[in-house]
């Protein structure tokens, strides 16, 4: 007689531990704990530093912000210092041929032109990005411009396109204008 213990009788070995199934749910369970234990840390460190000195604290991400924005901030700057002059904004139509789209010729663009540059002033050389912060208990819209550098400045970008919106302090004129890559294909003021 033959001892059986060697032998499993032809079928599959018998497992022994966990299974692959479970070893990567395991895993996947080590690396969310491990991601959660960071994010708490990572929280109670910032809110550290923020208590710490809260002005020096907001100060930094709005020079941060300021220096992502400044590159766009420069080319607003250049197309209404091109809209000064109508050689300028003769030379602005016909480089930008998506202008086209919105004026149909040079002259109605001029014409466009001619009636904004009372609205538009100059802009000043670093983006004029300010702190919104409200104090606990404050309520309702941020107060309108009222003075040459409190200008209203959103700059959002999606998929190389890059939209700038500004609102003027005196008269409250809004510019908005939209570049694709580097070529500026919209431009609007109300």
């Amino acid at each position: 007689m033959t001892d059986a213990s060697w032998d499993n009788g032809g079928g599959p070995p018998a497992k022994k531990g966990m299974g692959t199934g479970m070893k990567v749910l395991a895993g996947c369970g080590v690396a969310v704990l491990g991601l959660g234990l960071t994010c708490v840390v990572g929280g109670v460190l910032l809110k550290k530093k923020i208590e710490k000195d809260p002005q020096a604290f907001e100060e930094g991400v709005l020079g941060w912000a300021k220096g992502k924005m400044q590159k766009d901030w420069d080319r607003l700057r250049a197309v209404v210092e091109q809209l000064g002059t109508d050689a300028g904004a003769r030379a602005l139509y016909q480089a930008n041929g998506r202008l086209h789209e919105d004026y149909a010729t040079e002259d109605a663009f001029l014409a466009a032109v001619r009636g904004w540059r009372p609205k538009l002033g100059p802009l000043p050389a670093e983006v004029p990005l300010k702190s919104h912060h409200r104090r606990h208990g404050q309520a309702g819209p941020d107060p309108a411009p009222k003075t040459v550098d409190d200008f209203n400045v959103d700059i959002s970008k999606t998929f190389g396109s890059t939209r700038i919106r500004c609102r003027f302090p005196e008269g409250g004129a809004r510019l908005s204008v939209t570049f694709d890559g580097e070529r500026l294909t919209h431009i609007q003021v109300d």
